[in-house]
């Protein structure tokens, strides 16, 4: 199933019950993250919200769109996320193996996907509406935390953005989920994280002194959303990876003032260029870890256009203490990754991003008993892959140890553990300058095998027939 764009997607959760309108006015200074926030801490995430009276303008706003594993997946498609697990078995096996570290470079090349590459129309949806004076004052972008912003300016941020660049040399597209700080009514920022794509394309602007157009598109089709999440490496364009998501090429549309090229039913869309002589502080911004992520200095935006839906619905995500609606987006990283990981390393059954730790890439791996010293092993070359070497925490244990257990994990880790010999520490690992206390890596080998005490099968199973016969229903 591909929808067509948020619309669509919203329609869908409505008829699953799954989507809660609210028809009071709400505040997006403060008041809608506190809902939000409160909603997502209920059991199984809570419902997907669409606030339909936003104080100070005439746009909705939806959040918690993909607050639950199940939401997640109904927003690909899919039944459950271990069907996202099995698309990208079907993805790799368009490649040959043989790679020596996990890699993003083991996924397709466009030239492989291009059944799914995005088809450039005429114009789209998101051209409904032209704002003839740019304003983006005017729109409901989101301040989630009291001290987001501080000390400059009132922290209001788009927090669910595809942020499309273009390599100056190449043409490559890139679309990057970049924090957005929107400062008035025609400045924002882009916040991206170094050596990302778009960061990668704006040190290529600045080696040659040139201004870098920028689009910010919102809203649009969930599979494109979740592309953009994804650390894919810099020649394949996310929208190809969306096409294969979705099961059909994205419709895009060409910019007004550039040839960036945008979802074609996109809710809103933000034009402007980045002049590298300028950078502005973002302010704080308070995130997954439960503090309040400094003020750094970031390309500033000049914004010279805006176009919206006529029906234009603000999406937006609220980013704190898990649990929280973008652990879910990464929670659906770990199912499309698994499969790269098994390539690289067969012994790995099944890998667990806990919602406590996937914005750290740490994990829990389940794997096939090895040689004595191989979890050792295990742990650095993973420490020394692409995808994990960020990774805080390493865990393993025993294919017989259900990682999404946290309960059982916990137990083997205490008991199946020589504190001596089965932890690796790695004081050579990511620096936080900003975060001292974030330093280091820890892998924790809780494969360690002995006699466990197990019932019987046989009085295992006479018990079970007899149940009704002890009193028992």
């Amino acid at each position: 199933m591909a929808y067509r764009d948020l619309h669509d997607f919203l329609a869908e959760l409505h008829r699953l019950g799954a989507l809660h309108r609210v028809g009071a006015e709400v505040d997006p200074h403060l008041e809608i993250a506190a809902i939000t926030d409160r909603v997502t801490k209920a059991p199984a995430g809570g419902p997907a919200l669409l606030f339909e009276k936003v104080r100070g303008g005439a746009i909705p706003v939806a959040t918690n769109l993909f607050g639950s594993p199940q939401r997640m997946a109904v927003a690909l498609g899919l039944t459950t996320l271990d069907e996202l697990q099995q698309r990208m078995d079907e993805l790799l096996a368009l490649t040959p193996g043989g790679a020596d570290t996990a890699s993003r470079a083991e996924l397709p090349r466009q030239e492989e996907l291009a059944e799914f590459a995005p088809v450039t129309v005429e114009t789209g949806r998101c051209r409904d509406i032209v704002d003839d004076a740019v304003d983006l004052t005017a729109y409901p972008f989101l301040t989630c935390w009291p001290g987001d912003g501080k000390p400059d300016w009132p922290g209001r941020f788009i927090t669910l953005p595809l942020v499309f660049t273009r390599d100056p040399d190449t043409g490559a597209a890139n679309c990057g989920m970049y924090r957005v700080p929107v400062f008035d009514a025609a400045r924002a920022g882009i916040r991206w994280h170094a050596g990302a794509g778009g960061d990668l394309h704006y040190r290529k602007y600045c080696r040659r002194q040139e201004k870098m157009p920028v689009a910010v598109a919102v809203g649009g089709d969930p599979a494109a959303i979740f592309a953009a999440t994804l650390p894919l490496p810099e020649e394949l364009d996310e929208m190809y990876l969306a096409g294969f998501l979705r099961r059909a090429p994205l419709p895009m549309v060409r910019c007004q003032t550039s040839d960036l090229l945008v979802p074609a039913d996109a809710d809103l869309v933000i034009e402007g260029v980045i002049d590298p002589a300028e950078e502005v502080s973002d302010g704080a911004f308070g995130n997954h870890s439960g503090f309040y992520q400094p003020a750094r200095h970031v390309p500033l935006l000049r914004v010279s256009h805006v176009t919206r839906r006529r029906d234009c619905i603000y999406p937006a995500t609220v980013v704190g203490p898990p649990p929280a609606e973008d652990c879910f987006l990464a929670k659906a990283a770990e199912r499309f990754f698994l499969p790269l990981f098994r390539r690289r390393w067969p012994e790995i059954v099944d890998i667990n991003f806990p919602l406590e730790w996937i914005f750290h890439n740490s994990a829990i791996v389940s794997v096939r008993d090895g040689e004595k010293g191989r979890g050792r092993e295990l742990i650095k070359a993973m420490w020394r892959s692409e995808l994990m070497r960020r990774a805080r925490v390493i865990v393993l244990v025993g294919e017989d140890v259900d990682v999404q257990d946290l309960s059982r994990v916990a137990w083997r880790v205490m008991n199946g553990t020589d504190w001596r010999s089965d932890l690796i520490i790695d004081d050579d690992g990511v620096r936080q300058p900003r975060f001292p206390w974030l330093e280091g890596r820890l892998g924790i080998d809780a494969t360690r095998r002995s006699a466990e005490v197990l019932a019987d099968p046989a009085t295992v199973r006479l018990v079970a027939t007899r149940w009704r016969e002890y009193g028992f229903r």
